[in-house]
């Protein structure tokens, strides 16, 4: 018997809010079923999903399925959070929380660098499943902060525009504290890292030697190893890793990149700047899904 785990960011399946996302809501949940069932997996996380009912039109979508009820994490400020459908049983399933994440100090007894500054913004969904030959396997299902910066705020809390070099470098600093206290939070996972194989976040996720994970992708041609494109780059920023005891099953892994393209830069909302972007109203994705079968 064989378990095929996924990651899908569908990129803002949201409720709409205006007429032209009301015009595009019919088009995205058809099309997101159409890139589930191409993953054909047993269990798949999504990413950058809005409310329970949404994820059940996208299964109505799917003629005879046999995904039980979504199992559904907390939002963030815009609305968008993880789920995990699986069609095998779940056994138990979580959400992991935090108002804040801890982040490492150089020496016992040094106050916390950041205090409550890092939120966890969207909670990791959990979910323990009974897999056919395997037995009981952990999946985690997350989505790292994204790789924009993180401008400075004024003491009432106002983003602060980066008016040089020192302050847009310091804004990209504070990105990748972010998503480096993210990554420390939780291990054993499924999901949009927002960032690269071998970047600091990821490299915090994997650990090194007893309970070490494994990049279930790391064996894909490097021409076809790519989740989502930027600039004209393609980069890979959506991961499955794996445990030793699951990834010795390891049988195959793929990416359905094939229609990737690139989407539009984000535009900044009406007076406002880089924390609050906007992005119109799409039917696909600008990520592709990440499919590894074990077996």
């Amino acid at each position: 018997m064989t378990l095929t785990l996924a990651t899908f960011n569908v990129k803002d399946l949201l409720e709409p809010q205006d007429d032209g996302e009301r015009q595009v809501l019919g088009a995205k949940l058809a099309w997101i079923a159409g890139m589930v069932r191409a993953c054909d997996a047993d269990v798949i996380g999504l990413q950058e999903v809005g409310t329970v009912e949404l994820v059940r039109a996208v299964l109505e979508r799917l003629d005879g399925h046999a995904y039980g009820e979504p199992v559904m994490g907390t939002a963030d400020a815009r609305g968008i959070r993880c789920a995990l459908l699986s069609r095998v049983p779940v056994v138990e399933a979580r959400v992991h929380t935090a108002e804040s994440l801890p982040f490492p100090v150089f020496r016992e007894g040094d106050p916390a660098p950041f205090g409550t500054r890092i939120p966890l913004r969207r909670g990791v969904v959990h979910a323990r499943v009974q897999a056919p030959g395997l037995g009981l396997v952990d999946v985690l299902v997350v989505h790292f902060k994204s790789s924009r910066s993180v401008p400075a705020r004024d003491e009432s809390g106002r983003e602060l525009p980066a008016t040089n070099a020192r302050m847009r470098s310091e804004a990209t600093i504070r990105s990748l504290v972010w998503r480096a206290a993210e990554a420390l939070y939780v291990r054993r996972l499924v999901g949009d890292l927002n960032d690269v194989p071998g970047s600091p976040a990821v490299r915090a996720v994997r650990g090194e030697g007893d309970g070490e994970l494994f990049d279930c992708a790391a064996g894909v041609d490097a021409r076809a190893r790519f989740s989502a494109m930027h600039e004209g780059r393609r980069t890979q920023i959506d991961h499955v890793l794996a445990s030793i005891g699951l990834y010795a099953h390891l049988a195959e892994a793929r990416f359905l990149n094939e229609d990737l393209r690139e989407h539009a830069p984000v535009r900044p909302p009406p007076g406002g700047v880089s924390g609050g972007a906007l992005e119109l109203p799409t039917v696909d994705s600008d990520h592709a899904p990440l499919v590894t079968r074990f077996g």
